[in-house]
């Protein structure tokens, strides 16, 4: 195996998982992180002058990643971009997100997925629970990863990410 897929520190992958074994990110294996909703959270809308969400559109954001015991392990990047409305009148978007951590990088997208609820607050979500975003590949110990991350949403507005990812 790679030597850039083995070098990562035990302290991490304990925290991201939140269990005692640094094996699974390591041998890239599944994990998950939470994204919290707090005052770390920051979202910018950008948009063309409507107050209507029109295609283009986009909502970028960071968050910070914490494992189980709500230590800071990483963070999260997206952009999410509308695509236009569909025949029910929800909104059409699309998003790249990244995650970053210590020793490498994971990359996903999605489908065009539909919200019902507004796109142009920060303060919202525009995903839904267990929706899913692809994992198109990574840098460092992630660099040959391929998968999927669901998004678990939480009733406080954190969202649980749950990597299912193999790296070949």
């Amino acid at each position: 195996m790679p030597l850039k897929k083995t070098l990562i520190s035990a302290t991490l992958a304990t925290a991201a998982l939140g269990v005692g074994s640094a094996h699974a990110l390591e041998q890239c294996q599944p994990f998950s992180v939470t994204a919290p909703m707090n005052e770390h959270r920051v979202v910018k809308v950008v948009k063309q002058g409507s107050d209507a969400p029109l295609p283009g559109d986009l909502r970028i954001g960071h968050s910070d990643l914490v494992d189980n015991n709500g230590n800071a392990v990483g963070s999260v990047e997206w952009e999410t971009r509308v695509l236009g409305e569909d025949d029910a009148g929800q909104v059409r978007l699309a998003s790249d997100v990244v995650l970053s951590f210590e020793n490498g990088n994971l990359y996903a997208r999605s489908g065009a997925y539909t919200v019902d609820k507004p796109v142009h607050s920060p303060e919202t979500r525009t995903i839904a629970n267990d929706q899913t975003r692809d994992v198109l590949g990574g840098s460092g110990v992630f660099e040959d990863a391929n998968g999927k991350i669901t998004f678990s949403m939480q009733e406080n507005g954190d969202a649980q990410l749950n990597v299912n990812i193999t790296c070949t």
